[in-house]
């Protein structure tokens, strides 16, 4: 007997509702064929199709950068805590800027995943890590290094013979070094390291960045404000090119 092929629609939801109802455009284009057969494909490229479907079909709402959910489900979708303390506000700003940077990432064409160390984490309704597209660190060096280390990243985009292409650490109050010690651990791969904090906090950056113990990295450590991330975020809703 002869099993039914799945329309591209049919299988964008199966890919949605195995991610907690919304996905970002970069997973449905390699899950859809766990659903899908991709043998028959004739015509325009699949990933084209998939973008005409999730823009055309009512199925389907656009809810972030290159994110689309289940229209039926929204209402399913996470709900962040209004923050009322002052560590419950640092930490609505610090998902929110990781939740920016995955989607960033996810739309960038040279970036094959992205990663995030806090997963359960909420921005804008969705759950940081169903907005990445791995659940945990590739084997690419020592396990010790990636246990100990690179899985405690806030924000790893991976190229795609899956290297740490771009690595973002948060820091909203801490004094940096833990995100340098991080970096240094890489320091072989030709990454590109930020840090990612208030306006006010860059000299603290630049007085720990200039300590010898960190010179190996020194050069290749950028400093980014929560608003260059934020404005990033909004160019790239606008369709203007980011790149990190």
């Amino acid at each position: 007997m002869t099993i039914k092929d799945l329309t591209y629609s049919e299988a964008i939801e199966k890919v949605m509702l195995n991610n907690g109802y919304f996905a970002p455009l970069k997973l449905i284009y390699r899950e859809i064929w766990n659903y899908k057969n991709r043998s028959g494909i004739k015509g325009k490229t699949p990933d084209y199709t998939i973008q005409e479907r999730v823009q055309r079909d009512t199925k389907f709402t656009k809810i972030g950068l290159g994110i689309y959910a289940l229209t039926e489900f929204l209402d399913k979708l996470p709900q962040a805590k209004a923050p009322i303390t002052k560590q419950d506000k640092q930490e609505n700003r610090h998902a929110n800027i990781q939740g920016m940077l995955l989607e960033i990432g996810n739309h960038q064409k040279d970036i094959f995943d992205t990663y995030t160390n806090d997963k359960s984490w909420i921005f804008e309704n969705k759950t940081l890590g169903s907005l990445a597209t791995l659940n945990k660190i590739p084997p690419f060096t020592f396990e010790n290094i990636i246990s100990d280390s690179v899985s405690f990243l806030d924000v790893v985009w991976f190229n795609e013979r899956r290297f740490p292409q771009v690595i973002f650490e948060v820091e909203h109050s801490t004094d940096f070094r833990g995100a340098f010690v991080k970096f240094m651990e890489l320091q072989d791969f030709q990454t590109r390291f930020y840090c990612v904090a208030n306006k006010s906090r860059l000299s603290k950056f630049k007085k720990e960045i200039d300590k010898v113990a960190f010179l190996p990295i020194k050069k290749r450590v950028k400093f980014l404000t929560y608003e260059q991330v934020e404005s990033d975020y909004y160019k790239a809703i606008k369709r203007d090119f980011i790149k990190y």
